[in-house]
């Protein structure tokens, strides 16, 4: 027996600028600081659900690739930030 596991994008997913850009661009191996990354952020500047998108990757704890315009490092100065700020 074959069982077929349908992979569905959320909802704002099917808005993401990412969605229809070159799929030679390395959004999730992208290193912080790199041509790779830049460009990703590049794309992201213009996308319509880069807040969410953004969002998604903090609250689930994304720790790889550019989401919401925001790298590895970037995420991780902004959890660190919020740390200081609840202390």
């Amino acid at each position: 027996m074959t069982t077929h596991i349908a992979l569905r994008a959320l909802k704002w997913q099917v808005h993401a600028a990412c969605r229809n850009a070159d799929r030679e661009v390395d959004w999730i191996d992208a290193e912080p600081g790199s041509a790779a990354t830049a460009d990703c952020k590049a794309i992201c500047r213009l996308c319509p659900v880069r807040l969410t998108c953004a969002i998604t990757a903090l609250t689930t704890g994304e720790s790889y690739g550019v989401w919401g315009g925001m790298d590895q490092v970037d995420r991780e100065a902004l959890r660190h930030a919020e740390v200081q700020v609840a202390a």
